[in-house]
């Protein structure tokens, strides 16, 4: 059965002889209706500051959850991103040595084709220089004739240059 301050206060004991003093008993209920208003105002008050409590710590914790599952989430997204920037260094480092590789094989290519242009450049200045130097040597060979033709006809000319005593 549930009591109220009323109910305290309201409430009348029969009379009976040799009783209490019913100014006695009435002071007392009314310092005990008080005492219990007081107490009920202040359960009911903690009642309310109970479920204000619990409807923060649901709060707090539904907040903790969220947390929780954002924490996670970026974690999850962290990772991802790590192994999708991992999956993309390797792939840049195989474009990489695939294009190293490339040049290289170009570059040595090139290498060839200029090594083959300078063994023929070689052959043309060789056959170059040997016609130069048969060409000269012909030179030589005919200014060598033209000298000895001079130095005949020298000869000659002094041969036949006429004595002093053949002229007159």
């Amino acid at each position: 059965m549930k009591i109220t301050p009323i109910d305290i206060n309201s409430h009348r004991f029969a009379k009976r002889m040799r009783g209490f003093d019913p100014e006695e008993v009435r002071s007392f209920l009314n310092l005990v209706s008080g005492e219990f208003e007081r107490l009920v105002i202040e359960n009911n008050a903690l009642k309310e500051e109970l479920a204000q409590i619990k409807a923060g710590l649901s709060d707090y914790k539904e907040r903790e959850r969220i947390l929780k599952e954002t924490l996670l989430t970026a974690q999850k997204l962290a990772q991802d991103i790590k192994e999708e920037a991992r999956r993309e260094g390797q792939l840049v480092i195989k474009e990489a040595e695939l294009k190293g590789s490339q040049l290289l094989d170009q570059a040595a290519r090139k290498a060839g084709q200029i090594e083959g242009m300078i063994q023929n450049l070689r052959v043309e200045r060789d056959s170059f220089e040997a016609r130069v130097r048969s060409a000269v040597e012909q030179h030589l060979r005919l200014l060598d004739m033209h000298r000895k033709e001079e130095d005949v006809e020298d000869r000659l000319r002094f041969m036949k240059k006429p004595t002093a005593g053949e002229s007159a």
